[in-house]
């Protein structure tokens, strides 16, 4: 599903991503562990095209998106959800998830889209007329996912979905990424919970000073001295 090869970013004189090489196949769930400024939402955000990469290949489905504006990218099938959330907050939850989709749906299939995200986020559903700002963290969080979800994409960017969360609200929202998983959509996922990260990747990689420290499965990774040492307090 997508390739990257080579990706370096800098922001201005400062290189914060050094060469980066990774793949995601098709339906899978892989995941960016590491310490927090190790250039994870720096990848993904040349992936997505909001910071575009000094040097580098991104491809998606063998389709080259190199130098492609966000938005473009966007069309070609990548959603990012952003850390932070980053929702509209003097917009109703109703008119966030209707701006995800305006423009890769218009009438009744923007309807559909809106009625399908509806129905799998209820909370949403309850909250429709209220305003955005108004939500719960988890809510906005929530909100933020069906309003990537509008746009249908091949592969969902999930920049820390767990960020500021209480427990009870992130293990809703990890079941929500599982759910989405078992359904098909392909997933890259940044995580500075690494456990929690590894309990639900297939594979991952370890992002260390902005280069590729190590790969594998994630059990692999969960049974790595350096990722136990590191990241796990073991």
């Amino acid at each position: 599903m997508l390739r990257v090869e080579g990706m370096k970013i800098r922001y201005g004189a400062v290189q914060a991503v050094h060469g980066v090489d990774l793949n995601v196949g098709n339906g899978e769930l892989v995941t960016l562990i590491g310490a927090n400024g190790a250039g994870k939402s720096s990848i993904l955000a040349g992936i997505a095209g909001s910071i575009p990469p000094a040097e580098g290949k991104v491809l998606l489905k063998g389709q080259p998106l190199t130098g492609l504006p966000a938005d473009v990218i966007s069309r070609k099938g990548i959603a990012l959800t952003p850390e932070g959330r980053r929702v509209f907050a003097h917009l109703t939850v109703g008119e966030n998830l209707h701006l995800g989709g305006a423009a890769f749906a218009k009438g009744n299939e923007l309807r559909a889209r809106r009625d399908s995200m509806l129905s799998r986020f209820p909370i949403l559903a309850e909250r429709i007329d209220q305003k955005a700002g108004s939500l719960s963290g988890g809510e906005q969080q929530m909100l933020a996912i069906a309003r990537s979800l509008m746009s249908q994409p091949d592969l969902l960017l999930l920049d820390e979905p767990s960020l500021g969360l209480a427990p009870q609200t992130i293990d809703k929202v990890y079941e929500l990424i599982e759910d989405l998983r078992k359904q098909g959509l392909t997933i890259l996922l940044v995580e500075q919970n690494v456990e929690l990260a590894l309990s639900v990747a297939d594979r991952g990689y370890v992002v260390a000073n902005g280069r590729i420290a190590l790969s594998g499965t994630a059990s692999e990774l969960a049974s790595s001295d350096l990722v136990r040492q590191a990241y796990l307090a073991i």
